[in-house]
């Protein structure tokens, strides 16, 4: 029998998990699975506000990804620049590689420069922003911080509120927190409105009881680094003296340049059933780059539940018979609050059937320090199931 080529794109949540379920549950004379990354690395994204607060390190949050190789499995460091869909074939920087299935999970671009006055702004939704932020929170003393987004998609929905608590904490234990204002601008009607009122709610008197403020319905049209000001779309200013403000994101360039690849809507083309492209039924996504066309937020739980589902779609065209996992639209989010922990519960399967259906099924499962512990414990699971190929 002739061995299947297996491309994936991305090796991080959904990517490299995918590489390591498909190892175990192929026969290894049946695949060869190759996993192409431009950066070469496996992130714990959630930790890069802990690398900008000082309590990881570079090397404790982003390692190399040559350890997930297998007898079948091969890591190559390369940046995708095409997909040549109707010829099975993915272009890169460091070579072409052919492919019998396709499994894209590249998550978002990150375009900086598209945010006009960015260099007065920080961020920490990557490696080398979270750690210029770091730089200059320790030499932050008194002010104001204001949190933002420049774009209405990004990366974990709840991250600003998660960062404004994080904060909290981090200038009171350095004894001067009533010395610094701490502010989330943001295009929602209120704190976590997205996730309705069960998690709004709670969530607003923990806010208030730390003295964080809200500048709600802002969407920022740009950094004015002159007078220090968030400029709103509708022209309503915002004074900072430090402005943490989320990147514009995108699917990448090699996504939104290609029409058998991109939805209406920009993202990767997928159904939440099977997560195939609706003209190629040879190319999987998952993923932060369909979480729009789904309609769903970004969220490394999804994209595992994702990458479990389509594992099994792949060993049933591998294979010939094999059962198939459906989706689980069901998550549990660990989240952080300072010197605390709380656990978000959601469930998005009526958003999936009905668009028009507010995301509103979710509700907190708790909140207290054992809570704190879920984060560092799935930090470990994350690296164990990537690297080290276990479940």
């Amino acid at each position: 029998m002739t061995s299947k080529n297996i491309v994936i794109v991305g090796g991080n949540a959904g990517g490299g998990l995918m590489a390591g379920r498909l190892a175990r549950m192929l026969p290894k004379d049946q695949v060869n699975i190759t996993v192409l990354d431009k950066l070469g690395k496996v992130e714990f994204q959630p930790s890069f506000t802990y690398v900008a607060l000082g309590n990881r390190t570079e090397e404790q949050v982003s390692k190399d990804f040559t350890p997930m190789a297998r007898e079948n499995v091969k890591p190559i460091k390369a940046e995708v620049t095409k997909v040549d869909a109707a010829n099975r074939t993915v272009y890169t920087n460091n070579g072409q590689y052919k492919y019998d299935i396709l499994v894209l999970s590249p998550g978002v671009q990150l375009n900086d420069s598209k945010f006009k006055g960015h260099e007065d702004t920080y961020h920490f939704w990557d490696m080398q922003s979270s750690l210029r932020l770091r730089s200059a929170l320790s030499k932050f003393k008194k002010g104001k911080i204001v949190i933002s987004v420049a774009s209405p998609i990004y990366k974990c929905p709840p991250v600003p509120w998660e960062m404004s608590m994080l904060l909290h904490e981090y200038f009171t234990n350095k004894g001067i927190r009533n010395d610094v204002d701490i502010t989330v601008a943001h295009p929602m009607g209120r704190q976590f409105e997205m996730f309705g009122p069960n998690i709004a709610d709670p969530l607003g008197n923990w806010m208030s009881d730390m003295k964080i403020n809200g500048h709600y319905k802002f969407m920022p049209a740009y950094a004015d680094p002159v007078k220090h000001e968030l400029v709103g779309q509708n022209n309503e200013s915002i004074k900072y003296d430090l402005a943490i403000v989320s990147p514009i994101q995108t699917a990448p360039d090699f996504v939104t340049s290609n029409d058998d690849l991109k939805s209406k809507v920009g993202w990767a083309d997928a159904n939440y059933k099977n997560f195939r492209n609706s003209k190629y039924d040879d190319i999987y996504s998952i993923g932060d780059v369909i979480s729009p066309t789904l309609g769903m937020g970004m969220a490394g739980a999804f994209t595992h539940f994702e990458a479990d589902t389509v594992a099994t779609f792949i060993a049933d065209d591998v294979i010939g018979s094999y059962l198939t996992l459906p989706f689980n639209p069901v998550a549990m989010c660990a989240m952080e609050g300072g010197s605390y922990g709380w656990v978000a519960y959601c469930n998005f399967g009526k958003k999936l059937r009905d668009p028009n259906y507010a995301f509103n099924d979710c509700s907190v499962m708790g909140r207290g320090r054992i809570y704190k512990m879920l984060h560092s414990v799935y930090e470990k699971y994350y690296y164990a199931t990537i690297l080290r190929g276990r479940v």
